[in-house]
């Protein structure tokens, strides 16, 4: 699988094609266009996140067809809904570019099912599903690397991904000593995943941040968020673009 840079948060085309725009022809990752998709949006209410979050409707028109783009929905399925037909609708959504979805975890559980997976993978057929290791799943195993790696490995083969996140989109600054720790262990236990990893990452932090994992994660996906936004919580595209560049380069 090809490594990305990955952008969440894209609310329209024209944010996409703006970042688009500042990556070479033949790059040596794909740009992850996260969408992120609300329940509240889908159940006809309004969204605590209005800037970050696009009406369900217009997620479809946001991804491009563009062979650069790796186009996955980030959803949370609310509690108690059938964890299968919920990712199916999240890829419908998504419309005829989507390639996947991110699984940000249900609040109170982190883990999602195997057989629902399983489910969803044979009726969709996504060719990227990345499964976000969160605050509640790194606590639901007391922060032992090894022991996230073991429940993260009883997914392979569902999930192409593991992303290892505690700041689930607050801006909190990536750990580059913890990550490697969990990336260590998760690459043991199951070295077929592949691996991503976010945490307040910007064009500011990045070389600071990501420069104690290289060389030996080169290799590894990144996702930003949190930082990427302005005072009213809208992509920056040029904060979008910045981090685009200033990643490519340190990884290249």
């Amino acid at each position: 699988m090809t490594p990305y840079i990955g952008i969440t948060g894209f609310c329209s085309r024209s944010e996409v094609d703006a970042v688009l725009a500042a990556l070479p022809a033949n790059p040596n990752r794909q740009l992850m266009c996260g969408a992120l998709l609300s329940n509240a949006l889908l159940s006809g209410e309004p969204s605590d996140a209005p800037n970050r979050c696009p009406a369900p409707d217009a997620i479809a028109g946001i991804f491009s067809d563009d062979p650069r783009c790796l186009n996955l929905v980030h959803y949370r399925p609310p509690p108690g809904a059938n964890l299968a037909d919920a990712l199916a609708r999240a890829t419908e959504v998504g419309g005829p570019h989507c390639h996947g979805v991110q699984i940000n975890a249900t609040r109170g559980a982190p883990w999602p099912d195997l057989d629902a997976l399983a489910a969803y993978r044979e009726c969709c057929r996504p060719s990227r599903i990345v499964f976000q290791a969160g605050r509640e799943a790194m606590e639901s195993v007391n922060h032992r690397p090894d022991e996230l790696a073991r429940r993260c490995a009883t997914y392979s083969g569902l999930v192409t991904d593991v992303l290892v996140d505690a700041s689930e989109g607050l801006g909190l600054s990536l750990d580059a000593a913890r990550s490697a720790d969990y990336l260590e262990a998760l690459r043991a236990a199951a070295p077929e995943l592949g691996l991503v990893v976010a945490g307040g990452l910007h064009s500011g932090n990045i070389s600071e941040l990501l420069s104690p994992l290289l060389p030996e994660w080169s290799g590894v996906s990144i996702d930003a968020e949190g930082r990427l936004r302005d005072a009213d919580d809208h992509l920056n595209t040029s904060a979008a673009i910045a981090y685009l560049q200033a990643a490519s380069q340190l990884l290249d």
